[in-house]
């Protein structure tokens, strides 16, 4: 099946990405891992990767180096400036909205990658799980220079050395010196941000634990007593948990889930509201209606023809 041509919107991996538009002769690539540079002249975006969207199976980190770029993730828009560094997480939906004379690094590493590499990011789990409510940040003169360094140095690892002994341990050196620049990074933009960072630290391992399960099922369950079951908590102390630690309801971030997920198959896929209220595992077309219409103030139809 052309995955192009599904209804619904496509989850690749970067493997799949690259046998279905190929790569730049200048890019690095090993199988679950791209690194290389993309640039436009004026305003033009029609040769450039992720122009129309695609759920991608992998962190994509992107740093300008010259000019503006917009991107869409689900259904916010990032625009990066010179010394922006963005981050896509696997599971959402990016593309290229617009761009002005860019020039950006980028690197795409998916999970399967991470995982034979055995490289071990947990120091920065949590760092990236606040980072995904605010995608993009300006980085540091010397922070931006020293990430752009370490990307060059995975480049040319990969270009120069080919696939010897050593290569393994010195991408699985260089990329964990990555991701904990990026952790370094997102301290320094977070730093005062959460009104309660106490509370936050305490209750972070029940909501990240909430957070993964409820991307594995929010699709089939919006109730409340099914997470805290999953989680072996009362109701009652599971939505305390998660209110200290997020600042919001677990009800809340259900919520926030099926509207996002609604919003994206309503604005880029083309299943019709009855197809997406029935994979959203609503009992019918007018309980969906009503119910994204109490969290959005429109009808799907309504908000499908924006």
């Amino acid at each position: 099946m052309d995955v192009l041509a599904s209804k619904e919107i496509p989850r690749l991996s970067i493997d799949k990405i690259v046998s279905i538009f190929g790569k730049e002769d200048q890019d690095a690539y090993l199988p679950g891992l791209l690194i290389g540079e993309r640039c436009s002249k004026g305003t033009k975006i029609e040769n450039l990767s992720f122009v129309h969207p695609f759920s991608i199976d992998a962190f994509i980190l992107v740093l300008c180096i010259d000019g503006t770029a917009t991107i869409s993730t689900n259904i916010s828009d990032f625009t990066l400036q010179p010394r922006s560094l963005y981050i896509n997480f696997p599971g959402q939906i990016m593309s290229l909205a617009s761009v002005d004379n860019c020039r950006v690094k980028v690197v795409a590493v998916d999970l399967e990658f991470i995982r034979t590499m055995n490289l071990d990011i947990k120091p920065v789990a949590q760092k990236l799980l606040d980072l995904k409510y605010a995608q993009q940040m300006e980085l540091s003169d010397s922070s931006f220079a020293e990430s752009i360094s370490l990307v060059d140095a995975i480049y040319y690892e990969l270009i120069n050395n080919g696939q010897d002994s050593v290569t393994n341990d010195i991408l699985r050196c260089l990329l964990a010196a990555l991701f904990l620049k990026i952790g370094r990074a997102i301290d320094a933009n977070q730093s005062g941000k959460l009104v309660d960072q106490d509370a936050f630290n305490k209750n972070a391992g029940y909501f990240k634990e909430f957070m993964i399960i409820l991307s594995q099922n929010f699709k089939k369950e919006r109730s409340v007593g099914f997470y805290a079951e999953q989680m072996h908590l009362s109701p009652k102390y599971f939505t305390t948990l998660i209110k200290r630690a997020s600042g919001q309801t677990a009800a809340e971030w259900i919520n926030h889930y099926v509207i996002l997920e609604a919003k994206n198959l309503l604005k880029y896929s083309t299943m019709n509201v009855q197809e997406i209220a029935y994979s959203l595992n609503f009992p019918n077309q007018s309980f969906f209606g009503k119910y994204f219409k109490h969290h959005t103030g429109m009808t799907p139809s309504e908000y499908k023809r924006l």
